[in-house]
């Protein structure tokens, strides 16, 4: 299992969101938001609200914390074919994925702020937790 916090106050983050669990075929991600109690307790309070995390295998032995593009692209990597093809650049080192991401999450408001924030779908709320 793998839990990937996001902005819930962002209507890019929640779009993002909603693509990656329309994609995960065999129920590998959990969601949370960076707001709620889940990620302080996995977090702390050293994280930005501007920043997708991923922690892969979250449950297991050794988790792995990815962050901004590097997250996005590990996430990517962890859907399979035909998106695995993207995530292959979760081998780039993270300064040469961290400025595109962060000039899209500077704007990330401006552009999306009319997108309803999702909530989570009656048939699996056990995938979105607080």
């Amino acid at each position: 299992m793998h839990l990937l916090f996001y902005d819930g106050e962002c209507g890019l983050c929640d779009l993002t969101v909603d693509w990656v669990y329309r994609r995960d075929r065999t129920g590998q991600f959990l969601f949370a938001p960076l707001q709620g109690g889940t990620a302080k307790r996995w977090l702390g309070a050293h994280h930005s609200p501007d920043s997708l995390v991923l922690i892969e295998d979250f449950e297991g032995l050794c988790p792995t914390l990815y962050r901004e593009g590097k997250g996005a692209l590990r996430i990517a990597w962890l859907l399979g074919f035909p998106w695995s093809f993207i995530g292959a650049l979760h081998v780039l080192p993270a300064w040469c994925t961290r400025w595109l991401y962060r000039g899209i999450a500077r704007h990330r408001h401006r552009f999306f702020r009319t997108i309803a924030c999702i909530t989570p779908y009656s048939r699996d709320k056990t995938r979105f937790i607080n």
